[in-house]
């Protein structure tokens, strides 16, 4: 879907967010932009798939998951407004993908070939050093989920969930918040009532 001037906009502000970018700059990006609207359950990115779209969220929440021999989808993370999408791993190596990207909601992503990012990166300082910084940033986020993972228990992990998810947690599904911190929905749920009921 072409990209109108409100959408334009947007995408500016939120990658300016993460780098000063000039306009002129953003013109080096701007022609190969496209708007990708996604219904809920729909895939950005099917495992096996080769990863070429870098995107930000426009609107809306994406979940990040790994498919398992077994049936389940274990989610390694979610992704609201403002947020960057794309498995970066395998946009990089070009290898198929290993995770699965999907909409969690309706959502809005604004997208590009990962091919004409990297390029104009090639060219652009301000554009390179805003990849530096999307690297750094995804660098910490995978830090703190390993640490999460390994060193806390479920009520741990749970409420950083809650803290890191806050402004888009009511819009993702108990079972999918379950996985992400790694335990059952039953489980899940018990430790909502125990949290609950000690804040009372």
């Amino acid at each position: 879907m072409a990209v109108d001037e409100n959408t334009r906009a947007i995408f500016r502000a939120q990658l300016r967010a993460l780098s000063p970018i000039s306009d002129e700059d953003f013109g080096a990006l701007e022609p190969a932009l496209r708007v990708r609207d996604l219904a809920k359950g729909d895939v950005f990115l099917a495992a096996g798939d080769r990863a070429i779209e870098a995107g930000t969220i426009l609107a809306g929440v994406l979940r990040e998951y790994y498919p398992v021999e077994d049936g389940r989808e274990v989610t390694r993370n979610f992704a609201g407004p403002g947020d960057g999408i794309g498995s970066l791993s395998d946009l990089i190596s070009g290898e198929p993908s290993k995770s699965s990207v999907a909409a969690e909601t309706h959502a809005r992503v604004a997208v590009m070939p990962w091919k004409v990012l990297r390029a104009a990166a090639d060219h652009v300082p301000s554009l390179d050093r805003l990849l530096a910084k999307l690297t750094e940033r995804l660098y910490l986020l995978k830090s703190q989920r390993e640490y999460e993972l390994l060193a806390l228990d479920a009520e741990a992990r749970y409420l950083r969930f809650r803290a890191r998810f806050a402004a888009i947690e009511e819009q993702i599904a108990l079972k999918q918040v379950a996985s992400y911190v790694g335990i059952t929905p039953e489980h899940l749920s018990r430790l909502r009532k125990k949290i609950a009921e000690r804040s009372e």
